[in-house]
């Protein structure tokens, strides 16, 4: 012990020596481990620690699998089978759908994020009530007693944590509902909920088997049942669905994952990428303060040859050498941890909502264990070699020249070191390069649209209140009117479906063409609106025409979009055909009046699980699907600034009807914004940390250079007193470089080539192997390096022989 401390305050003492080395080192480290401590934490909340509901493992997610769509959402019927006979496998089997609800009553009307439930759902995922209780399966039902169960945010926000809250009645989409319970304040499900409902409530509602209104089941599975025992289970059940109702559930099958990767969704890949990133950085950090210390070392020739007249062994040496790489990775690693305490709080608003509680995410004890787990890696990674080498000198040569003998290893494992920095920084700026690429292509990517200078806004009507079509067809109008008579619009329109944002999906198909099997009919994005719609979002009209006022559904008529006119109609005229609509019956189905240019839905990549669009009258759909017609948005184009009308737009709902809540308030410009945001997230970090290992490489490139141009001074002046132009001095540092630096790139660029699938799922637009990036990004890595060659070269080719040759 008296040893190890002796060790420590020797390493203080040298350190202190040399301060500007020291802080050099610590701050070079400090950035690879503070990226690493960052990556690390983000990653341990995410995809490493057990989402919190009891038995985490044996939850699971189920939806169904349908031909034309591979996650589609349970008819509720299907759940009641479901439920009914997979009680060998489920220890609970609960549902749930996404809903919104407007609480009125006392105080301002707000908008509600909330989740229809079954009664089994909080016991499925083991969470118990924080206050009151959890809902009965006798409340679960057609016909029961309203009652809700409140979230510990919406408790506390709206009823400032008064636990009298249990038993009072609020009202929600003009209903009244019991508040039975409170639940955790830890407690989050999926994106979050505010308030809790039974689903139950709607059974008759949702009773047609081909109906699939977003309900999902969450399965706790019994002890030893395996997922795949259970996914046989249900498949079990859908076949003989299949066999009982063929018209609607012919070719449907069970799709079953763990909760856990439900929840994650697409998040791991870019997460594992960027930490990949952020690892060498640090491979690059500590490479750089490995020259560092083999540089120091040949500094301190002298003292450890003195060291060693006088009796000291290597292995003690080596020891003292590796207690300085410890304290300094120490240092580095504590600057880190301030680092990766500022990054938490500037990435945390780019998380997705679905990672359970972003607000959580904090530096825990396992972060801080892996930061220091991390600082003694490092130093023991990058300080043993430095070490070894520093405490091999041989000291009969060193006693008869005056200066170590170490031969050429120093220099070539210094070299070395500085192609694997370019290496691995050109790994990293083709990666960014490749995402930025890619990342431009979406951005000139038509969405169908113009977004500019329009603004939305959204409303859910409740049933009670607006529970006739007549009911929404007026409030529609009259809010589309006033809202037309505004100073400064252009257009206004409503609509039940919002590019990029949230629509409804249907089955259709052509009258006259071969049916096709049951469940085998296409899939079409369906938007409910207002005559105008066209002329707010500026969507190309390219035959017929739009529907009017005087469009009613004895006539009814829909539009469609141009992929749909592709898909079923090829080079044949898709105006006046019609549409199958099974519930009219033959000949009555709606009629294709116009088509218009296809509207990007999911996402400016293109992809989705529905790539068909068509557009059916609000007053048509409000009269056939009253509950759906109660969600609207509403759609104006400005001539200005869109948020400037924002207040006027309030204030004309507000005059219609003053109960009515306003939600979701965006402009269209932004939202195309947030839906490039996970890629904007991805290419920003690896941006970032592909320039912090460029700007580390340019570094370790100058440091070894000007190292080089110091050792070879004697050489320099022999050779310029030998009559050696400036430029050939010039040259021949450049050339040192230049051999570093062209190595560097063709090893970069080989380890780029073989991990480049690792970002084929990030791309769009542009091949993993794209040349031009990589030809690009590689000259342009090797004329920086050779610029940062370029200053000791200028600096050897001043070099005054008389001077050189007397210092020898």
């Amino acid at each position: 012990m008296n040893g190890f401390l002796l060790d420590v305050r020797y390493a203080l003492r040298s350190l202190r020596q040399g301060p500007g080395f020291a802080v050099a080192a610590a701050l070079t480290l400090a950035l690879g481990i503070g990226a690493n401590t960052l990556l690390f934490s983000v990653i341990q909340f995410v995809l490493l620690r057990p989402i919190p509901y009891a038995d985490p493992d044996r939850l699971v997610f189920v939806a169904e699998r349908q031909p034309a769509l591979p996650e589609a959402s349970l008819a509720y019927p299907t759940f009641l089978d479901l439920r009914g006979e997979t009680g060998q496998v489920f220890s609970h089997f609960a549902a749930f759908r996404r809903e919104s609800f407007n609480l009125t009553g006392a105080g301002e009307p707000e908008r509600l994020r909330g989740r229809m439930v079954s009664a089994d759902l909080f016991p499925a995922l083991g969470a118990p009530a924080a206050l009151g209780r959890i809902f009965r399966s006798d409340e679960d039902g057609p016909g029961a007693p309203r009652t809700a169960v409140l979230s510990w945010e919406l408790w506390q926000r709206r009823f400032g944590g008064d636990r009298t809250v249990l038993g009072r009645s609020i009202e929600l989409n003009g209903e009244p509902y019991e508040v039975i319970g409170v639940l955790h304040r830890e407690f989050r499900f999926f994106s979050g909920a505010d308030v809790y409902v039974p689903i139950g409530l709607w059974q008759d509602v949702y009773r047609e088997r081909g109906h699939h209104p977003g309900i999902y089941g969450i399965g706790r599975l019994r002890p030893g049942v395996t997922p795949a025992r259970a996914l046989a289970v249900l498949d079990s059940v859908h076949e003989r669905l299949e066999e009982q109702y063929p018209q609607t559930n012919k070719g449907s099958h069970a799709k079953l994952e763990l909760l856990r990767e439900q929840l994650i969704g697409e998040v791991r890949t870019p997460l594992l990428v960027l930490w990949g990133a952020v690892a060498m950085v640090l491979l690059i950090a500590g490479a750089n303060v490995a020259n560092l210390l083999l540089a120091r070392a040949s500094a301190r020739q002298q003292e450890i040859a003195v060291r060693l007249a006088m009796g000291a062994s290597r292995p003690r040496l080596v020891r003292q050498l590796l207690t300085e790489s410890a304290l300094l990775a120490l240092a580095g690693g504590g600057a880190g941890i301030l680092l990766a305490i500022w990054g938490i709080d500037a990435i945390r608003p780019f998380l997705p909502p679905t990672i359970l509680r972003v607000g959580d995410l904090r530096l825990d004890w396992p972060a801080l264990a892996f930061t220091l787990a991390l600082s003694l890696a490092a130093a023991a990674l990058f300080g043993l070699v430095p070490a070894l080498r520093a405490s091999s000198i041989d000291l009969h040569a060193y006693l008869k020249e005056g200066r170590a003998v170490v031969g050429g290893t120093r220099g070539r494992l210094r070299s070395g070191l500085v192609v694997a920095e370019v290496a691995l920084a050109l790994v990293l700026l083709i990666g960014a390069g490749l995402l930025l690429r890619s990342f431009a292509r979406l951005t000139r990517v038509q969405p169908g649209f113009d977004p500019a200078h329009v603004i939305t806004l959204s409303m859910s009507l409740s049933p009670a209140r607006y529970g006739s079509s007549e009911a929404l067809v007026r409030f529609a109008r009259d809010l589309r009117e006033r809202a037309a008579a505004l100073p400064g619009v252009a257009a206004a329109a409503l609509t039940y479906g919002l590019p990029l944002g949230e629509a409804a999906d249907q089955s259709v198909w052509p009258e006259g063409r071969p049916q096709p099997v049951p469940g085998g009919r296409e899939e079409a994005v369906v938007y409910a609106t207002t005559p105008g719609y066209l002329e707010a979002m500026r969507i190309a009209l390219l035959r017929g025409r739009f529907y009017t006022e005087g469009d009613g559904d004895d006539h009814p008529v829909c539009v469609i979009d141009d992929a749909f006119a592709r898909k079923f109609f090829l080079s044949e005229e898709p105006l006046g055909r019609r549409l199958i609509d099974a519930e009219r019956g033959p000949g009555k189905g709606p009629e294709v009046v116009g088509v218009v240019g296809h509207v990007l839905q999911f996402g400016l990549d293109g992809a989705g699980p529905v790539q068909l669009g068509m557009y059916l009258p609000y007053r048509a759909t409000a009269q056939r699907m009253p509950r759906f017609a109660g969600s609207l948005t509403l759609v104006v184009r400005t001539a200005g600034d869109p948020r400037a009308l924002e207040p006027a737009l309030r204030e004309a709902v507000r005059a219609i009807d003053p109960a009515q809540p306003v939600f979701g308030v965006q402009t269209m410009e932004e939202s195309v914004s947030r839906s490039l945001g996970d890629r904007r997230f991805s290419l920003s970090l690896l941006g970032a940390f592909a320039a912090l290992a460029v700007v580390l490489a340019l570094v370790g490139i100058y440091g070894v250079m000007s190292y080089s141009v110091s050792q070879r001074t004697r050489e320099i002046g022999i050779r310029m007193a030998l009559g050696a132009a400036q430029s050939h001095v010039l040259g021949l540092v450049v050339a040192q470089g230049a051999k570093l630096a062209a190595l560097g790139v063709a090893i970069g660029i080989t380890v780029a080539l073989a991990l480049s699938r690792v970002l084929r799922t990030l791309l769009f637009g542009v091949t993993a192997t794209d040349p031009v990036t990589y030809a690009v990004i590689g000259i342009a890595l090797a004329v920086v390096a050779l610029g940062a060659c370029w200053l000791p070269a200028r600096r050897a080719a001043r070099v005054d022989p008389a001077i050189a040759l007397r210092a020898e």
